[in-house]
């Protein structure tokens, strides 16, 4: 199986299956991919997808994003498209001693953070998230959906972490046109979302605390375990604990 997976123009797309969980067994592949905004797909690229039920795009950028760079499987059929902005803009923080602190501002979104989870959990089949690098709030998204399915802490990180690795050309590419971007502009280090988790854990306990907290019924939090998992490690829908 591919944990990096080159379609179209897309450079920092990945698959989440193969980590392992808690307890036993790891979560289920080519059922939840996170990745960059869906762009210069050939049919090949397409089919791919459909070929694996992947079918639900998840988009996290803003209005504005959107309107700037449609997603290209908006408008493919087969394909149910939904924007669910985790910000009213793209922007992210810009100090690198706040990155943490930043990210976990946009979990404290409480509603925006509900619609995306819903409709992961919500969807038929495989499911296709992005933003627009796929680092940041793709990188939230990415960091519940693991915790939630029972994955470690260093796992998440380092799934958190690759990121800086695939787009480190495009943001060398970017740096030549914009001289003063900052210092660490495409980074992901794993402190950042560390330290975000740290804030997670001090008020809600944990990612489980905080996904029950901002809403998500526990039939939500099974269906998106089942999403994530293989049906021998879910347990057929046993109770979260």
């Amino acid at each position: 199986m591919l944990r990096h997976i080159p379609l179209g123009g897309m450079y920092n797309l990945r698959d989440l299956g193969g980590y392992p969980v808690t307890g036993g067994g790891e979560t289920a592949w080519e059922r939840m991919l996170r990745g960059d905004n869906p762009e210069h797909l050939t049919e090949e690229d397409i089919q791919w997808l459909l070929e694996r039920d992947i079918t639900t795009v998840v988009d996290l950028r803003s209005e504005a994003e959107v309107g700037h760079k449609p997603d290209q499987l908006s408008g493919v059929q087969g394909f149910s498209y939904l924007n669910c902005p985790l910000l009213e803009t793209d922007r992210m923080p810009n100090l690198e001693n706040d990155v943490g602190a930043g990210y976990f501002r946009v979990l404290e979104g409480r509603r925006r953070m509900v619609k995306a989870l819903r409709a992961v959990a919500a969807a038929p089949g495989g499911v296709l998230f992005h933003c627009t690098a796929g680092k940041d709030r793709t990188g939230l998204m990415a960091a519940l959906l693991l915790g939630l399915a029972g994955v470690g802490r260093e796992e998440i990180l380092a799934d958190y972490q690759v990121s800086e690795t695939y787009l480190a050309d495009v943001i060398c590419q970017i740096k030549t046109k914009v001289p003063d971007l900052s210092a660490f502009a495409g980074a992901s280090k794993a402190e950042y979302l560390n330290d975000c988790l740290k804030l997670v854990e001090t008020k809600y306990g944990s990612i489980h605390g905080y996904i029950q907290a901002i809403g998500l019924t526990e039939e939500e939090l099974i269906a998106l375990r089942r999403k994530l998992l293989p049906a021998d490690v879910t347990g057929g829908g046993r109770s979260l604990g």
